[in-house]
């Protein structure tokens, strides 16, 4: 197996069992309770990848204690990868928890290492994700499976129950990425093929699949270019069709016998072009321009008449 190879499995996708769930932010309003929740993978998981990829023997994490004032406040972890050619590290850092301290500190570090090698990056593309919870009484009243406790300073502690959130599809390891590719040769505008995009690019990322990369560069390109052919097609269809729309207004203006009547016919005519115009998304310059030209002519033409009349 190449370097790039190994890049590929040890960024891949991780099964939902091997993903942890981590309250970020919580708060009760009242009666009711929110949550945003954020995934990480589990330091086992990224013991079982880096042996799947490296061998038990290829790779190896060094910890170092953060230590302020005498008391060891958190710790850094350095992952090294043993290569024919060389060693390399990249290191992260952590805190220590408020439960098993030191231990979760260097769990918590190893993690984040990890992420540096690009394990697990792909859980940083998800959006917010708000959990389903309500505020409950305590830690025995545990519906959805989790309780999270409000500590609020000089007031009893409140607590939520909260359900652990679903990964989206894209982030479900899966062979299969063409249902990805398939939204985008399915797309018909470029609103739809904006949202297909962003899936597909979510999933290859994830996936870390070089030929799935390959063809969705090819079909965005290709997609590209048939929409906008497909836009100038109709842009040229609707110009046409208010163009045509422009001929009638401008018969209409020359059967007006008074100024009058022919600057208010002229004004609706125009207010009707630029109301067509901005419902199809093209210019009204050209039709309206052609009928102002015939309101010009026209209405000299009625000047005239009077001069003569006088």
């Amino acid at each position: 197996m190449n370097l790039q190879e190994k890049q590929e499995q040890l960024q891949a996708m991780f099964e939902p069992d091997d993903i942890e769930w981590r309250v970020q932010r919580a708060g009760i309003v009242g009666e009711k309770a929110w949550l945003m929740a954020v995934p990480y993978i589990t330091a086992r998981a990224v013991q079982e990848r880096f042996d799947e990829v490296f061998g038990p023997f290829g790779w190896e994490p060094v910890f170092r204690d953060i230590v302020s004032e005498g008391k060891v406040i958190g710790c850094q972890c350095g992952i090294t990868v043993h290569t024919d050619s060389r060693s390399v590290t990249k290191w992260d850092a952590s805190e220590n928890t408020n439960i098993e301290a030191i231990k979760g500190g260097r769990s918590t570090a190893m993690k984040r290492a990890a992420v540096q090698w690009g394990v697990g990056r792909y859980l940083y593309q998800m959006d917010t994700t708000f959990a389903e919870c309500r505020k409950t009484t305590g830690f025995r009243d545990k519906l959805y499976g989790n309780i999270h406790v409000v500590r609020q300073k000089g007031k009893p502690d409140e607590y939520i129950d909260w359900r652990t959130p679903s990964l989206p599809h894209w982030a479900i390891p899966r062979e299969d990425l063409s249902p990805y590719l398939d939204a985008i040769r399915k797309a018909e505008d470029m609103d739809q093929l904006s949202c297909a995009l962003e899936g597909a690019v979510k999933a290859i990322n994830a996936a870390q699949d070089a030929n799935a990369k390959k063809e969705f560069t090819k079909l965005k390109k290709e997609k590209y270019q048939e929409l906008n052919s497909k836009a100038s097609e109709i842009n040229e269809r609707k110009t046409e069709e208010l163009m045509a729309k422009a001929k009638e207004l401008e018969n209409l203006l020359a059967n007006i016998p008074t100024k009058g009547a022919l600057f208010n016919a002229f004004e609706k005519g125009i207010g009707q072009l630029q109301k067509q115009a901005k419902k199809d998304g093209i210019s009204a310059e050209g039709a309206t321009d052609a009928l102002r030209s015939t309101y010009k002519a026209l209405k000299s033409k009625m000047d005239e008449g009077n001069d003569h009349d006088q």
